[in-house]
């Protein structure tokens, strides 16, 4: 039987591991010693230091100039995209008028059942089509009138309508978000007239009444 001999120059891991699974606790390492220098070595230093904080501050400059930029450009860009549908808007809205008589035409005609409901389905996909882009038909008839959606174009006097109500449209308005871009033409209930007083004749002072 041989006897093993130790070997010292082997590392022993049996320390390290333990210390991994927390059973022994490492030897801390050692402080680094404190590092002198000239003053000339200073004065580099602080001149390096001076020279990063001035990058740094240059570069959140450059951030925050260009998230700017980026903003800018996206505003532009709603802007013109914005100023494109209003132009577009100016020159299909007329198509809605149009559109709005032939149905009206065809309605009073005797036996175009067929082309009032042909028509009523060009309305809707055509009001459609406007929604994608943005443009909406204002709410008129029956509404309270509100100066900055409708436009009186007459006042005229409807029974059980309170004063101020919408009660025709000749118009339709559209808008696109929160602008108009055309306003309705409607007829509005006008506010009703007290009752005459009948006139009476009064005699001057010291006088009387003009004979007939």
């Amino acid at each position: 039987m041989t006897e093993q001999k130790d070997r010292p120059d082997e590392p022993d891991d049996s320390y390290a591991q333990a210390a991994e699974r927390g059973g022994v606790a490492r030897e801390p390492e050692e402080a680094h010693e404190p590092v002198t220098l000239s003053y000339g070595e200073y004065e580099e230093l602080r001149a390096l230091a001076e020279e990063r904080d001035d990058y740094l501050k240059r570069l959140q400059r450059a951030v925050a100039d260009y998230q700017n930029l980026q903003k800018r450009i996206e505003k532009f860009g709603e802007l013109a995209r914005e100023s494109a549908v209003r132009a577009l808007a100016s020159e299909i809205l007329p198509v809605a008028d149009s559109l709005v008589r032939a149905l009206e035409a065809a309605e009073q005609t005797e036996g175009a059942d067929n082309i009032v409901a042909g028509l009523r389905l060009v309305e809707k996909e055509f009001y459609g089509a406007l929604e994608k882009l943005g443009i909406r038909a204002v709410q008129a008839v029956g509404q309270k009138f509100d100066p900055h959606y409708h436009e009186a174009a007459m006042q005229m006097s409807v029974e059980g309508a309170p004063p101020g109500t919408v009660v025709e449209e000749f118009k339709k308005g559209f808008v696109m978000g929160d602008q108009v871009i055309r306003p309705s033409q409607v007829a509005v209930t006008g506010a009703a007239s007290p009752p005459e007083e009948p006139a009476t004749e009064t005699a001057p002072e010291g006088g009387s009444a003009p004979q007939s």
